[in-house]
């Protein structure tokens, strides 16, 4: 027979090269097997192939034929002349089985590879598409290896496995930031600070006194006083101009710089030096305010009219890589294992990657490179083509490992600028409302305050055709319903050029925005970038900005759960510091739309009128699933990385954190009061609260970066503003400094 001349060969010859071909002969030899001699029970082929099944090799090889087997009619081959009776391959195969040891017989298990780290007994959110939740996680060079029950991820622990108990604690997914500032961010922690309080003009000048008392500089050293609560200011004390600030006593050049990043406060000294005066023009994408019935600058400089300011200078090198590292320290702590910085340039390169030289760079970092405001439609052509220049050479191309890296992928661009009053440099369909001659008067609209867009139309359309053509993603700033609608009307405009192409358009802020234009995000697939914590009463609304919306325009504020509920998840971004890093207490805000009395960066702490809830008709919150999604999973997608961060699954990069509070369960007053205990970057311990061990077993783990005052750098942050709700866990000279700091008295910046 062919069938048993071709196995004598192949069996004679067993050698290496034998499991080459074993699988194909063996299904050759049972498909063309068609004759047994009745008077040879042991013809020479079953004998080999008796002898042959006894192999480990192809015993799971006739198995898997037997299966086949059994979900087919007949074994698919054509049969070789016979001289005998035909058999039923069935039977061949049963008594192949039969006469082996394959049905009994099975290898040894190889050892199972151990993890480096298991965390077990815990309630693990995976934000997974079921959102599903398991009490076991191991980790093994910096990739989750298994998730699930406490049994099923026994096996991955060794001898060398830290096992860490969580005692019931809450583990979700390292928090995605897509939209911050972190370099100036750093540089604020650093500086003199008014902490985003609500202060008359009497409380600033002490504030800012302080700090000038505080250093002993000569007269034409800047001083930049960061965090100001501008709306605040202005509702307390009416108009504010140079004229107070030039009542310190001092002689140094001084701008105060608004917590929304764009007023800022200069005195006479400042705009002296950098030749700000009656004939200087209002840049394109700015406003330099005079004094009434003048064309003197007022010293209030709005957007970009502050960068006519002849200093503060840039930092050096070394100094931003000191904030860079500051700003870590906080952003570990907060639990944030990836984001993005939303305005970046060059130097955000070289300080980020100054950092992950010295290896400590603790999150994974992604940069949008800040691209200008053209004046004609010729001159989108050269901002584009430097974009895509300056973002593929910085740009880091290997994949995301466990090893933070910096990447650069996106632009950023500013549409228009803020609601708030007193600045309205936001784009708005409708003009705003303003006071009229009459103080006692309604406020109405004012048809000759017309804000446009930084960007023309035509201009907007054309850059982001370029860049997404390019492979370049875009997030564009727009605050008011106009700039967004301009920037939905561009991506409509590529999306009909371009039907199949595929883009990456998130939108940040989005603060006013048309109901018409809800269904065109996920129409679109244009991402919201949204700040939760903005839909909680504070000065930025009290009186004033709520008056200048007008009542109708109320119901469209901050409209996330419109927008989630339309079909396009949010994705959050928390714009630090515009306000304080807290991103439990924005993730409150989300699900109640009201602040939090009892944490301190919330406005509601200072009470009445504060303490509210946000208005608008029937709006009620994002679940809390939906909360936590968008500043994970739907983060990570916005990233282009939701292959590898954004959830807690196998095969994705291993970047959990622990948390004090299951915020899933947590009545909902206490959602924005908590805190992480652990962060961990890419397998690695970053950060491990000074008090973890009193709630979880740390099984033996240890944080790479230091918590302690020998610190250096925790040296002068001592002094920086007392972030988080941790706040109220300080030590007795840190509850001291805090309780100077809310008195309001004095700026301890410099003290330490």
């Amino acid at each position: 027979m062919q069938g048993s001349r071709n196995f004598n060969r192949h069996w004679l010859g067993c050698d290496a090269g034998w499991a080459v071909t074993s699988r194909g002969m063996l299904s050759e030899m049972i498909a063309n097997a068609t004759y047994i001699s009745p008077h040879h029970s042991k013809s020479p082929w079953i004998f080999h192939l008796t002898a042959l099944c006894s192999s480990t090799f192809v015993c799971p090889l006739a198995t898997s034929l037997h299966s086949s087997r059994r979900h087919s009619s007949r074994i698919s081959a054509a049969p070789p002349p016979t001289h005998g009776k035909n058999v039923d391959q069935a039977s061949l195969l049963t008594a192949l089985l039969a006469a082996s040891s394959c049905v009994t017989a099975a290898p040894p298990s190889p050892p199972h590879k151990t993890a480096d780290i298991v965390f077990k007994n815990g309630n693990i959110y995976t934000v997974d598409k079921k959102f599903k939740k398991v009490s076991s996680l191991a980790v093994k060079d910096g990739y989750i290896t298994d998730t699930g029950s406490d049994s099923h991820v026994q096996k991955w622990i060794g001898a060398t496995t830290k096992v860490v108990d969580l005692q019931g604690k809450m583990v979700m997914p390292g928090l995605v930031d897509a939209h911050m500032h972190v370099v100036s961010g750093g540089e604020f922690l650093l500086k003199c600070n008014l902490n985003y309080q609500p202060l008359p003009i009497e409380g600033v000048l002490a504030h800012v006194q302080g700090c000038i008392d505080s250093e002993a500089v000569g007269d034409d050293v800047w001083l930049e006083v960061v965090n100001m609560d501008w709306p605040g200011l202005v509702a307390q004390s009416g108009p504010v101009n140079k004229l107070n600030l030039d009542q310190l006593n001092a002689n140094r050049p001084v701008m105060l710089r608004s917590a929304d990043y764009h007023t800022v406060l200069a005195n006479s000294r400042a705009l002296e030096i950098s030749g700000i005066d009656a004939d200087t023009p209002d840049p394109a994408n700015g406003v330099v305010e005079r004094l009434p019935g003048s064309r003197e600058p007022s010293g209030v400089l709005n957007d970009d009219a502050s960068r006519l300011l002849a200093g503060p200078p840039r930092p050096t090198l070394p100094e931003s890589i000191v904030a860079g590292k500051a700003a870590l320290k906080l952003l570990r702590e907060e639990g944030i294992t990836t984001f993005q910085d939303a305005a970046a340039n060059p130097s955000h390169n070289a300080i980020f990657n100054g950092i992950r030289a010295e290896n400590a760079l603790s999150a994974r970092v992604y940069l949008d490179y800040r691209i200008a405001t053209p004046d004609t439609l010729a001159a989108v052509d050269t901002i584009v083509q430097d974009a895509v220049a300056q973002i593929t050479t910085m740009n880091d191309p290997s994949p995301l490992g466990p090893a933070p890296a910096v990447k650069w992928q996106a632009i950023k661009a500013f549409i228009d600028g803020v609601i708030t009053y007193p600045t309205l440099t936001a784009a708005m369909v409708d003009p705003y409302w303003l006071p009229q001659e009459d103080p006692n008067a309604p406020w109405a609209p004012n048809g000759t305050f017309i804000v446009e867009p930084y960007w023309e139309p035509a201009f907007l359309t054309k850059a982001l055709e370029q860049l997404f053509l390019a492979g370049i993603d875009a997030q564009l700033h727009t605050d008011g319903d106009l700039a967004v609608k301009v920037a939905l009307d561009a991506a409509a405009a590529f999306k009909q050029k371009y039907p199949k192409k595929k883009f990456k358009l998130g939108l940040a802020h989005d603060e006013v925005t048309l109901e018409s234009d809800w269904p065109r995000f996920v129409q679109l697939g244009v991402d919201a970038i949204m700040s939760y914590q903005w839909a909680q009463l504070s000065s930025f609304y009290i009186p004033d900005t709520f008056k200048t919306l007008a009542d109708y325009r109320l119901d469209n504020l901050q409209a996330h759960p419109q927008i989630e509920n339309a079909g396009r998840p949010i994705v959050y971004g928390s714009d630090w510091p515009i306000d304080p890093l807290d991103e439990f207490l924005a993730l409150k805000v989300a699900v109640t739309r009201s602040g939090d009395p009892e944490n301190p960066n919330s406005p509601a702490s200072f009470g009445p009128p504060f303490d509210g809830p946000f208005p608008g008709a029937g709006v009620i919150g994002l679940t809390r699933e939906q909360a936590i999604r968008s500043i994970t999973i739907n983060s990570a997608k916005f990233l282009r990385a939701d292959d590898k961060i954004g959830s807690l699954q196998k095969g994705k990069l291993a970047d959990p954190i622990i948390l004090e509070k299951n915020f899933m369960e947590v009545p909902e007053e206490e959602l924005g009061r908590n805190r992480v205990l652990v962060t961990v970057v890419g397998g690695e311990v970053v950060f491990i609260a000074d008090d973890a061990a009193n709630f979880v077993q740390l099984g033996g783990i240890t944080a790479k970066f230091p918590n302690h005052d020998e610190d250096p750098l925790n040296k002068r942050l001592a002094a920086r503003t007392i972030g988080g709700f941790a706040g109220k866990k300080l030590s007795s000279e840190g509850q001291k400094t805090a309780q100077l700091l809310r008195k309001r008295g004095q700026c301890l910046h410099h003290k330490h």
